[in-house]
């Protein structure tokens, strides 16, 4: 390859009719300036390419340290994902357990509670039966002995030479009889205290609409 310097140290030789030396020199010196810039611009192109080179190699490098990074981002993010739905798992399966066992325990307490109420319930039906029979026994009490009242009224004479035939024991026997028979309740029987411990000692003991063990 022919440079500016092997331009510039060419020499001819001098021959009868040939060129003139003053243009083959002056061709000669405008050639090896136009060489001298060209070699000064692929000087120049050469460095640029050097320096674009290097940038290329530092930013493959980069690129791969990118490539490295997003790799090392995108198993990060997978391992995260991955931590973040073990613990949602977890707990939503704790929850879904804590809410089987609070369901389970509500449902224990509330049929604890229906057959605590049906046990009462029953409880005072029974109650209610002992008492509506004892007052139909007490009821039917009273009735037998108004009912013999009435038939010792029934028998007394109807004449007083009737009444004069008895003794004056059985006189007064009757008459007491009559006397309460006319107003049975006037009777140390029947007076309110009586009543009232009669009353006590049937019904004292139920307690209608309350648990009958308490």
């Amino acid at each position: 390859m022919i440079t500016a310097k092997d331009i510039r140290n060419k020499r001819f030789e001098k021959a009868a009719f040939g060129y003139k030396q003053e243009e083959i020199d002056e061709f000669l010196s405008q050639l090896e300036s136009e060489l001298n810039e060209m070699d000064e611009e692929r000087a120049d192109i050469n460095n640029k390419i050097q320096i674009l080179a290097d940038k290329v190699r530092e930013y493959m490098k980069d690129e791969e340290a990118l490539k490295d990074a997003l790799l090392g981002a995108q198993k990060q993010g997978h391992r995260v994902i991955a931590e973040a739905n073990e613990k949602a798992e977890a707990i939503i399966a704790e929850a879904k357990a804590k809410a089987d066992a609070m369901v389970e325990e509500a449902t224990k307490q509330h049929e604890a509670n229906m057959e605590k109420n049906r046990l009462e319930i029953e409880r005072e039906k029974e109650a209610l039966i002992v008492a509506q029979k004892q007052v139909s026994d007490f009821k039917k009490s009273l009735f037998d002995m108004y009912k013999s009242h009435l038939e010792l009224i029934s028998s007394m004479p109807e004449t007083f030479e009737e009444a004069d035939e008895n003794s004056a024991d059985e006189n007064e026997d009757k008459a007491e009889k009559v006397a309460v028979a006319a107003d049975p309740f006037a009777s140390s029987q029947f007076s309110a205290r009586n009543v009232k411990n009669a009353y006590e000692s049937r019904f004292g003991d139920l307690k209608f609409g309350q648990n009958t063990e308490e």
